[in-house]
């Protein structure tokens, strides 16, 4: 029973270290990398949204682009870095 619990465990963690990069040609993109970064890999963004905090002030940055493949790229910007990546579909 360990075993199983053990391999499920390894299953998520995998995953969940995925999601913090996104590969942008022979380049990645890794949480922590700075706004230049995100900038020159990934270009100007299509769409800009401000995060604001739990108490309603200003946070970040949202950055949207939409891929020729039709899906959609978000990355956060808090404080100047990359803080989350996401990749989904439209």
């Amino acid at each position: 029973m360990r075993r199983y619990l053990l391999t499920a465990l390894l299953l998520l963690s995998a995953s969940a270290y995925a999601s913090n990069t996104y590969r942008v040609g022979s380049e990645v993109l890794t949480v922590g990398d700075s706004a230049v970064r995100a900038m020159q890999l990934m270009g100007k963004p299509d769409f800009k949204e401000p995060v604001q905090s739990d108490y309603g002030g200003y946070q970040g940055e949202r950055w949207q682009y939409a891929r020729d493949d039709g899906r959609i790229v978000i990355i956060t910007i808090i404080n100047g870095k990359v803080s989350d990546i996401a990749d989904r579909s439209r």
